[in-house]
Order: structure tokens, then C-alpha cells, then sequence
């Protein structure tokens, strides 16, 4: 196999000729074409024979040109009809496609439209939600100071009332003691501290 990008020497180029031999058409061939010439200007003869003899006739000249004009008539008023059908259909077609404009650039105003009232819906309702959780944020507060207060005040009052007795028992004197009775059913009280964010 011979590579494509090798050179080759002239050593390695090998012409062989090889000779051509003609067909000789057999003696009979030539017979054959020689009649076929024959027939087709025969045909042709009698085609142009006739059409001269229909025309050398003047009845049948006035035939025939009456009916190429019919015919020529015929093709124009097809032409004509078909003109016609083409400008209804562009005309059709031209319709449609300004119904379509207009009826897409009225949905795109529609859409437009729908889509700035959701967005001011959005805004506004975002704007109530905003000052609704500001509210309850200052509410919350406001309870929470209340809470503290109550707060500070009962260990205010806790504190006033541990130094009164915290004073009464350093005044008084021990003496015997006494036993006291009360009722037979006790109700006893705990007591839970409250712790607010301030005092933890």
C-alpha cells in the first residue's frame, strides 16, 4: 500500500497501455438508422402537412383561432379568479394577524396592569404586617415594664415586711414559751419567685 505523503521514484511508476479496440456496428445497424431517419421525417411531413391544409382551409383558420383566443380567455380569467383568491387570502391573513397584535398587546396591558395591583396589595399588606408586629413589640414591652414593676414592688414589700419582723423579734424579750392552737386544718402557702429579664 502506497502512503499518500511519499514521493514516488520513477523506478516505481508502472504504465501499462492497454490497446482500445472500435466497434464495428454490424452491416445491418446502419439499415436500421437509416430507416428511422426515414420515419420521423415522415411524421414530421405529415404533421406539417396537416396543420398547412387545416390552415389553407378559411373555416378552419377561423376554428382554431377561436379557440386559442377561448383558450388564451380562459387561462386570463383563471389567472384573473386566482389574483383575486390570493389578494382575499392576504387580505384574510393580513386581518388575523392584526386581530392577534391587538388582542396580545391588550393581554400585556391586562397583565401589566394585574400584576402593579399585586404589587401594591403586596406593599400595602407587608406595610400593616410591619406596624402590626412593631404594635404587639411595644405591647410586649409595655407588659414586661408592668410585670417588672409588680415585681419590684412585692420584693419591696417582701423586704418591708422581713426588717418589721426582723425588728419586732429583736424587741422582744425571750419568755417561756407558749403554745398555741389553731385550727385543725392548716392552709399552708409557698411562694415562687418571678424573675424578669432585668433581675435574673
Amino acid at each position: 500500500m502506497i502512503d499518500n505523503d511519499k514521493v514516488l521514484d520513477e523506478d516505481e511508476i508502472f504504465v501499462e497501455q492497454i490497446p482500445h479496440q472500435y466497434d464495428a456496428p454490424p452491416a445491418d445497424t446502419s439499415m436500421n438508422n437509416a430507416f428511422t431517419k426515414i420515419a420521423i421525417g415522415a411524421f414530421i411531413g405529415a404533421t406539417v402537412g396537416a396543420i398547412a391544409g387545416a390552415l389553407a382551409n378559411k373555416g378552419a383558420v377561423d376554428r382554431v383561432n377561436q379557440t386559442v383566443r377561448s383558450a388564451g380567455n380562459s387561462v386570463k380569467n383563471a389567472a384573473d379568479s386566482v389574483n383575486q383568491t390570493v389578494k382575499s387570502v392576504g387580505d384574510g391573513v393580513k386581518n388575523v394577524a392584526v386581530s392577534v397584535n391587538d388582542t396580545v398587546i391588550d393581554v400585556g396591558d391586562k397583565v401589566k396592569g394585574v400584576t402593579q395591583d399585586v404589587n401594591y396589595t403586596v406593599k400595602d399588606t407587608l406595610s400593616t404586617v410591619k406596624g402590626t408586629a412593631e404594635n404587639v413589640n411595644e405591647t410586649v414591652k409595655g407588659t414586661v415594664d408592668v410585670l417588672k414593676d409588680a415585681a419590684d414592688n412585692v420584693n419591696e414589700n417582701v423586704r418591708g415586711a422581713g426588717e418589721a419582723l426582723k425588728g419586732a423579734s429583736e424587741d422582744a424579750t425571750p419568755s417561756e414559751p407558749q403554745i398555741v392552737k389553731g385550727p385543725d386544718k392548716q392552709v399552708k402557702y409557698i411562694l415562687v419567685p418571678v424573675e424578669t429579664e432585668g433581675n435574673v
